[in-house]
């Protein structure tokens, strides 16, 4: 995603230059790889060591799993009066990141948690919906991955924490926390053709919490998600419940600590490279519903037949983008404090460069709430 979204910003903006930032060498050259006149590398602990922070206009971080909830990087930029962003997914790092508001305030400078694809461009389509109908009192989103290979261990810790996280649901105006993944929370989206219609289910996505903040008028707010093929949901959810979703657990296998999330992402990996070729096949939707009690009074979603990788780099950079454009108030907020109308155009421009995306922002019909 780092990677992604490097790329995406390099190629939209060649006045700018980079630092890229990483804790494993392979990955800063890689970064550096993309443009050696443009990027310059840094190894190191982002959480730890003292940034390279000389000359930046904007923090990028996309340094996860987010939900070990550490706001050092954020901390780090606001003490140099930097600008701020992050893609994080849970609902942890919401929380730590919205927590340094009044901080923030005071130092005059603008922190932005969750500016990749859900949330983010999510949040995006919330506030152009409720824009259009300002008689909704409630928000329902909804996610579809299905990626090609098991990915980095980040993504897969984050997908399993998931399953064991409560899930934050505005409902009547009062929060709850709901269990992740489980079919007692299941509901039934159409997303755009060829994806069709998906059953999702509640997760710890931060939507709900940044939403409701940027718009008190709203009653509900949800965030649900699926994979797919359709029976990874509930193994994600056995798995995580039985001990793989839980970072305070090590186990001791040959004198070796080894945390049970990074055992199965090597079998899964090992699994995986085992396999015969066969054709590569990916997908990402995101799908945002307005409504007014449970009727919907509109609709937007966003498809593509690639990685989540790649959406949530065109959503970061966009983000990023958009702050730089038309900047923001001092504090701490979600994605929604940026001019959706700017952030979603960026996306959808910069999203056919890429050659993602390719319908666009598209408006759905309307339906009863699943």
């Amino acid at each position: 995603m780092g990677r992604s979204a490097l790329s995406i910003l390099a190629e939209s903006d060649s006045s700018a230059t980079f630092v890229a930032c990483d804790r494993l060498k392979e990955s800063v050259d890689a970064a550096v790889a993309l443009d050696p006149s443009r990027i310059v590398g840094w190894v190191g602990d982002v959480l730890a060591d003292t940034l390279p922070l000389d000359g930046v206009d904007v923090v990028l971080n996309l340094a996860g799993p987010f939900f070990v909830a550490s706001d050092a990087v954020a901390r780090a930029a606001m003490t140099r009066g930097i600008s701020y962003v992050d893609v994080g997914d849970d609902i942890e790092c919401t929380d730590a990141i919205l927590a340094l508001h009044e901080e923030a305030e005071r130092a005059g400078v603008t922190l932005v948690t969750g500016a990749g694809l859900s949330p983010g461009v999510s949040n995006w389509m919330a506030g152009k919906l409720l824009d259009d109908h300002p008689e909704a009192d409630g928000v329902q989103v909804a996610w579809v991955v299905h990626e090609t290979d098991p990915g980095g261990l980040a993504p897969l810790r984050h997908m399993l924490h998931m399953a064991v996280s409560p899930c934050p649901v505005l409902r009547d105006g009062r929060w709850e926390n709901s269990p992740g993944f489980v079919s007692s929370t299941a509901g039934r989206y159409r997303f755009p053709e060829p994806m069709g219609e998906v059953e999702a289910y509640d997760t710890a996505h931060p939507e709900p919490r940044t939403l409701s903040r940027h718009y008190p008028q709203l009653k509900y707010a949800n965030c649900k998600g699926a994979l797919l093929p359709q029976w990874a949901n509930q193994a994600f959810s056995t798995l995580g419940q039985i001990g793989f979703g839980y970072t305070d657990v090590k186990v001791d296998v040959g004198g070796v600590q080894v945390e049970p999330a990074e055992f199965l992402w090597r079998l899964m990996w090992e699994r995986y490279s085992r396999r015969p070729a066969r054709e590569r096949h990916a997908a990402t939707a995101v799908l945002v519903q307005v409504l007014r009690g449970v009727e919907v009074l509109g609709a937007l979603a966003i498809s593509d037949d690639e990685v989540m990788a790649r959406g949530t780099g065109l959503g970061a950079a966009s983000a990023v983008t958009t702050l730089l454009e038309t900047g923001a108030p001092a504090g701490a907020f979600g994605p929604e404090v940026l001019r959706h109308d700017r952030a979603l155009a960026l996306f959808e421009e910069l999203a056919v460069r890429e050659g993602g995306y390719r319908q666009g922002v598209v408006a759905m019909k309307p339906a009863t709430a699943a």
